[in-house]
């Protein structure tokens, strides 16, 4: 265990990085500095920052040789000033018959609301017309967030006077965030959703912290915010496995990127643009980032498609997907529907064990006993923890429901062999399902020995 002050000088290395901290302490706090508790100064240094304008705004522009190198890479973008400075804008449109893939943008409008609905599990967002909606992707300068983690450019979907806007706003150097987020504040008040790709998880609140270093209002704080990449997980995850953006753009809509640039050389490319002025990959990354956004409102198309009830699925595995997803937004009658096409599709493997335990969890909630005695005994002759499951439903069904103490019993002896024989389950599974069908089995000889 290393002390605080070990832990300060690795922090500082130098002596010469520390005494200019200490310079700059005793010049902001005065001759009472030294006299001065660490908490008194604390809140002094605090106190101070927040009398003081941001320093952004003692900066007004980028440095000449940065806006040099945009204005020749971007023919159609534009220095955009604010009463917090400057920032580069480009602006592009798309007619609502553009096709990103396999959708048109215009298919946005007519998605029905009782699907949207059901993508954001109820909330009032299903409420809103998507012409309402602000699609928002954004480039940063690393992955791990923090108040060290910058979002340099943010590209922006909307739709406006019988077109498809994307805007992306861009700072072409650290002094012109204010400003940059100043835009987005503006832009963000005309809208009552926010849609996103994993942005309740990153973009959001990376975005808030630079707001808040900033000393700006946050603009998403009281706005519903649908996160897409949830509603795609349980859509798509058991077909595709991974659910990056980028793949679910090839598998669902048929769109290729060419000669994108990989995400991970993103940030590099920012900084040797700030460091030297080199803009000559970046329309590369604003093109990544355009199609991130394209991409992000064609998938939510595409996901709408997956409930229409006219649809059949192109996959029986998308069944079983569908089936858990209205069975989360409580949608009995379209669960089961798709629970049944699963299982009689000839699925195997987990959507298929999935499949019967959904499908039997709904009709024992519908009171519907025999029909999910049936199931529990199809799904107990598969392999896998659902298995284990469903002997322990049936377990429970003889000795609860029939008093046949005896076939209880047996169900509770194929579990534990099953446990027991070495079967591929989780070690903490098998252990509390064994001790769980030990106990009752005790329960039941006690009361067969009585009869």
């Amino acid at each position: 265990m290393s002390s605080t002050r070990e832990r300060l000088e690795r922090l500082f290395p130098t002596r010469e990085r520390h005494q200019s901290l200490r310079r700059l302490e005793n010049e902001l706090l005065g001759d009472a500095a030294p006299n001065l508790s660490l908490k008194e100064r604390l809140e002094r240094l605090v106190a101070v920052a927040q009398s003081r304008p941001p320093r952004v705004l003692e900066l007004e522009r980028a440095p000449a040789r940065l806006v040099v190198a945009l204005d020749a890479a971007f023919r159609d973008g534009k220095e955009i000033r604010n009463e917090l400075g400057s920032y580069f804008c480009v602006d592009r449109y798309f007619p609502l018959e553009h096709r990103h893939g396999r959708i048109e943008l215009d298919r946005l409008l007519r998605i029905p609301r009782e699907s949207f609905s059901v993508l954001a599990r109820g909330s009032d967002g299903a409420e809103i017309d998507l012409e309402r909606a602000l699609f928002l992707d954004t480039e940063t300068t690393g992955l791990a967030g923090g108040s060290g983690t910058y979002a340099f450019l943010i590209g922006l979907g909307f739709v406006e006077d019988g077109a498809f806007v994307l805007r992306q706003l861009f700072m072409r150097d650290y002094r012109e965030e204010a400003a940059m987020l100043r835009a987005l504040v503006e832009l963000a008040s005309r809208f009552e959703l926010l849609v996103s790709y994993n942005g309740k998880s990153f973009d959001v609140p990376l975005l808030e912290t630079r707001f808040v270093l900033t000393r700006q209002a946050f603009p998403f704080e009281e706005k519903l915010h649908f996160d897409l990449l949830h509603p795609a997980r349980s859509l798509w995850k058991a077909r595709f496995e991974s659910c990056r953006l980028v793949e679910l753009e090839q598998w669902l809509l048929g769109f290729e990127r060419e000669n994108g640039v990989p995400g991970h050389l993103i940030a590099d490319i920012y900084f040797r643009f700030v460091r030297t002025g080199d803009a000559g990959d970046l329309p590369n990354v604003f093109e990544h980032n355009a199609h991130d956004v394209l991409s992000l409102a064609a998938l939510t198309v595409s996901a709408s498609d997956m409930l229409d009830e006219e649809n059949l699925p192109e996959n029986p595995i998308d069944d079983f997907s569908l089936g858990r997803l209205f069975a989360r937004v409580e949608n009995e009658e379209r669960s089961i529907l798709h629970y049944e096409r699963a299982v009689e599709s000839g699925l195997t493997g987990m959507a298929r064990r999935r499949s019967l335990r959904g499908l039997a969890e709904l009709h024992k909630r519908r009171g519907e006993i025999e029909r999910a005695r049936e199931l529990w005994e199809e799904l107990s002759r598969e392999d896998g923890g659902e298995s284990v499951l469903a002997l322990h439903e049936l377990a429970m069904h003889f000795e609860h429901r029939e008093r046949d103490y005896g076939s209880a019993l047996a169900h509770c002896e194929s579990a534990l062999q099953r446990l027991g024989s070495g079967f591929e389950l989780p070690l903490g599974f098998r252990e509390r399902w064994r001790e769980a069908f030990d106990h009752r089995r005790r329960r039941l000889s006690r009361r067969l020995e009585k009869r």
